[in-house]
């Protein structure tokens, strides 16, 4: 090296004597691929993911019973609960938009309303030991807070801020609640991913038609078919076949009484999602 003294050229050495120098990352012998599993971090835990324009939108008729059948849940399983946001959020982007905002801000706006329905449930539960936890607790210590309660409750937007990657169309960040509690499932290498929406899962015509709904489907099948009406974001697909640990979903009517319950058990009540 040369001397620190020294003043600074254009050719001054900036190395520092390390067991690094022989550029780590360059090396061919240390960056090629390993076949090694990935650990399951959380493989006892089961992620609800609650609409918030399907249920929570809805008030204490739809609310109310998911609090009690979510209640009637915890002596027998472990829960990360997250929200998404609902229709205050269309007209928040409405807004964005109008004013020129980036995809980030939007996101960080849209997400405070999922924030809000995630503190109404924490709320509806605090009795019972669940309480709200920001992204960051859940991102570093969420093993810690789970050994002391049954459930959590989280806000399910990903904290993208204003790093969120501009869409391909339009400006409306892609990465939504759905999209977010997908991606918590799988880096967690959790049990299940349920989402509870307002609709009994995928149907290939109109919705409520039981001669097109479909109990079971491949992502490639769905995207082939270009269902209109998707009850979960269509980002999911894409991150599902991309995923190491969550090779499927299940879609789940919340405001039918005992679905979630039957599906945390292991029950196939709804539409399950599978990678191809």
């Amino acid at each position: 090296m040369s001397d620190p003294a020294a003043p600074a050229t254009a050719t001054s050495a900036k190395d520092v004597p390390s067991a690094l120098m022989r550029q780590t990352l360059l090396d061919r012998e240390l960056v090629k691929p390993v076949d090694r599993p990935v650990i399951r971090l959380l493989p006892w835990l089961n992620v609800v993911a609650i609409g918030g324009t399907a249920i929570m939108d809805r008030g204490r008729d739809a609310v109310l019973p998911l609090v009690e059948e979510l209640r009637d849940a915890l002596p027998e399983h472990r829960m990360l609960i997250l929200t998404g946001a609902g229709v205050r959020a269309r007209h928040i982007l409405g807004v964005g938009l109008d004013l020129g905002l980036p995809p980030g801000v939007l996101g960080g706006l849209a997400a405070t309303e999922a924030e809000q329905y995630a503190h109404l449930l924490a709320a509806l539960l605090a009795a019972d030991g669940v309480s709200y936890l920001p992204h960051g607790t859940v991102a570093h210590q969420l093993a810690a807070h789970l050994s002391a309660s049954r459930a959590v409750v989280a806000n399910g937007y990903p904290p993208y801020g204003v790093h969120e990657f501009p869409p391909a169309v339009g400006k409306i960040p892609p990465h939504r609640a759905d999209a977010g509690a997908f991606l918590l499932a799988d880096a967690y290498g959790v049990a299940q991913l349920i989402y509870v929406k307002d609709v009994d899962g995928v149907f290939t015509g109109e919705i409520g038609d039981p001669a097109g709904f479909r109990r079971r489907i491949g992502v490639g099948e769905l995207r082939g078919m270009g269902v209109a009406a998707l009850p979960v974001d269509a980002l999911v697909l894409e991150l599902m076949t991309h995923a190491k640990h969550v090779k499927q979903v299940q879609i789940v009517n919340g405001l039918t009484p005992g679905n979630v319950s039957k599906a945390l058990a292991g029950d196939h009540v709804g539409t399950i999602i599978h990678a191809d």
